[in-house]
């Protein structure tokens, strides 16, 4: 059911709509393309729009939006938080009722909000994950039960650890080379105190909750979308996250041994 806009106020709430779903998306980790999909499909709802232009970076929003002979821009800087499917699972979902039904400003931003609040990974939940996770892949790559359960332990203390220093708002890469130089120097010692058999399969094992597979992989999507400037820019991010493992491991290494 197509809606229709009155006045300006009304064009310009439909843009604020907009934007608030692609900054969800943008920000728990979803691909260029679907964010701009999902933003020109909220402001083209309405019948008298006249014309709509969405851009998206990883780092930002631009948005125009023609409305009554009137353009209006607006722009909106985005920070990438984490990588949450079930959030973007959502937005995509309520984009698609929004079109469908005669949804009101009012009732889809309580939706957003609602859905910015809710869905979040339970950090128990997400600890433990990331433990089991290092401790099969530490015995993918050859390690024995005792490499497992070192893994399992040091990384779900590890994810503990930098689900806590979040509020201090380090950088992406002090963030990895932290983890990364933690999860060796713990390797190392539990393999001294005959914890762990070798400690290379720990550190390999356990590294792999920092190593970014999702931004490596939306990077490449972007680039063959032909998102060039969004592609290098995650792609440029996910090198500068693997030279932040690189130096945090080869740091309590060179330390320690």
């Amino acid at each position: 059911m197509k809606r229709k806009i009155d006045n300006i106020k009304d064009a310009k709430n439909l843009m604020t709509l907009a934007i608030y779903a692609g900054k969800l998306l943008v920000k728990n980790g979803a691909e260029i393309y679907r964010v701009e999909d999902t933003m020109q499909r909220i402001c083209s709802s309405a019948t008298n729009i006249d014309s709509v232009d969405v851009y998206v970076l990883t780092s930002g929003i631009f948005i125009s939006l023609e409305y009554d002979g009137e353009i209006m821009n607006n722009f909106k800087k985005v920070k990438s938080s984490t990588i949450n499917l079930e959030k973007i699972a959502e937005v995509n979902d309520f984009s698609r009722k929004f079109v469908s039904d005669n949804i009101s400003y009012n009732e889809g931003m309580n939706i957003l909000e609602k859905i910015d609040s809710n869905f979040n990974i339970n950090s128990k939940v997400l600890n433990l994950s990331a433990g089991w996770l290092a401790g099969f892949f530490s015995l993918l790559f050859g390690g024995n039960i005792k490499d497992f359960i070192s893994a399992f332990l040091i990384t779900t203390f590890v994810s503990h650890f930098l689900n806590r220093i979040t509020k201090f708002d380090f950088t992406f890469f002090v963030y990895n080379f932290i983890g990364s130089f933690i999860i060796t120097v713990l390797a190392i010692l539990f393999t001294k105190i005959n914890l762990a058999s070798n400690y290379n399969m720990v550190v390999i094992g356990s590294i792999m909750i920092l190593v970014p597979g999702v931004p490596s992989t939306n990077a490449a999507r972007d680039i063959m979308n032909g998102d060039f400037l969004s592609g290098l820019m995650g792609l440029a991010k996910t090198i500068f996250l693997g030279l932040a493992i690189a130096l945090g491991v080869g740091a309590a290494l060179q330390i320690l041994k």
